[in-house]
């Protein structure tokens, strides 16, 4: 993602941030641009790109594109005209008339609940609408502006002069160019706030900025998605990146990692093994249960992957015990009739965990990759799946076959 990094507005530096936080690179704009990136303009921004160089641009036209966004950017803008009101009046507790009825309205409407708002609206078929819900209180065209100490701007063109207002009048313009007063505004108390989710809540702005970008993309990711949940065997983690870069390339991979996968371990370092993760896959990484009980609603998973498969983890999903987000996350997919792929890593395959295998070899939507004993003069109990058959597995399994010979040589 190339974004200016000199820029003021402090969504931008929260925005590259939490990119990398989610493992996606970050660049300033001028920096060489050597292949097709993202590329995003913050708002009323003055400085020059080179469009043909990006896969995608987004600025804020682009992004009023997307429902979510505007819901969420438009509450943070309401929210912030509360606390401009509380510094000014030290309340809410106001009459005011704001002018245009959409869903800036809206949203400024459900977080100012204690003041005394009228409607001014210039739209012909909302007029009986708005006449219903607010009575007297919704004006169409005409109102007698003297009665209201404070005026709301939302409507991006000139609908209102200057000289319309008595000079004691409060206007706030929260539209965009070319705002809502024109003529000379010297003599009036006349502010245009423009981005005010950036100056007020830049973290939580630069949030659904990323976001709908995200959703954009995936849009247009025609990939499935399979979930790929890693539990404890970090014996195996390096072997695991070069096995997610071959993935990325059929399959859209959500990475979910096990607390014991979490942990501080002598093969690997941790911090830079999920932040690998989350660069590889392009996605975040999910840590939580929570987070993984949502996977159910992702109609584009097609999968879940548990590679590697300890044999806590087996034992587990052998049981029905549901306790990390990496059994949440199977289980989440089972129930919605998606198969699981169980890649084995566990010391205590021909043991311990032989009857639990057992159990998941003879039950509904679960397949295994191909495994094998990894050290049996060492280790004779140990099992380790073929990592280069993880793709031929999955394919087999979504078409609800189990690859042969499960046990290789």
């Amino acid at each position: 993602m190339f974004l200016n990094k000199s820029s003021k507005d402090k969504r931008v530096a929260c925005l590259a941030q939490l990119a990398r936080s989610r493992g996606i690179k970050v660049a300033d704009i001028s920096s060489p641009i050597t292949t097709k990136s993202i590329l995003f303009v913050e708002p009323r921004a003055e400085w020059s790109y080179d469009a043909g160089k990006f896969a995608y641009i987004f600025d804020y036209k682009q992004l009023s594109n997307d429902d979510i966004f505007i819901k969420e950017n438009n509450y943070l803008t309401a929210l912030a005209m509360k606390e401009i009101l509380i510094a000014k009046y030290g309340n809410t507790k106001q009459k005011m008339l704001i002018a245009g009825w959409g869903k800036l309205t809206a949203e400024l409407e459900g977080v100012l609940t204690d003041s005394d708002i009228s409607i001014l609206n210039f739209n012909h078929h909302k007029a009986p609408e708005l006449a219903i819900k607010y009575g007297n209180k919704a004006y169409f065209e005409n109102v007698d502006l003297k009665q209201f100490p404070i005026v709301i701007n939302t409507i991006p063109k000139q609908v209102f002069n200057a000289e319309d207002f008595p000079k004691k009048t409060k206007i706030y313009d929260l539209a965009s160019a070319p705002f809502g007063v024109g003529g000379d505004t010297g003599g009036i108390d006349y502010e245009i706030l423009p981005g005010l989710p950036g100056k007020y809540y830049p973290d939580k702005a630069a949030s659904i900025v990323l976001d709908a970008i995200t959703r954009f993309i995936e849009l247009l990711d025609t990939r499935p998605t399979v979930v790929l949940c890693v539990t404890g065997s970090s014996c195996c983690y390096l072997k695991l990146l070069p096995t997610l870069e071959e993935m990325t390339e059929k399959f859209n991979v959500i990475p979910v990692l096990s607390p014991n996968a979490n942990l501080p371990n002598r093969f690997c370092d941790i911090e830079k093994f999920r932040k690998d993760l989350a660069a590889i896959a392009k996605n975040p990484v999910i840590t939580t249960i929570a987070g993984a009980e949502t996977l159910s609603s992702n109609k584009k998973i097609v999968a879940s992957v548990v590679l590697p498969a300890t044999g806590n983890t087996i034992a587990k999903l052998a049981n029905a015990v549901t306790d990390t987000c990496v059994t949440m996350a199977v289980k989440a997919l089972l129930r919605n009739g998606k198969p699981c792929v169980i890649g084995i890593s566990t010391n205590d395959a021909l043991s311990g965990n032989a009857a639990n295998i057992g159990a998941l070899l003879n039950r509904k939507n679960y397949y295994f990759v191909p495994f094998c004993q990894d050290d049996p003069t060492n280790k004779p109990f140990s099992m380790i799946c073929d990592f280069s058959k993880i793709g031929e597995t999955i394919e087999a399994a979504l078409q609800g076959k189990q690859l042969q010979p499960i046990i290789s040589v």
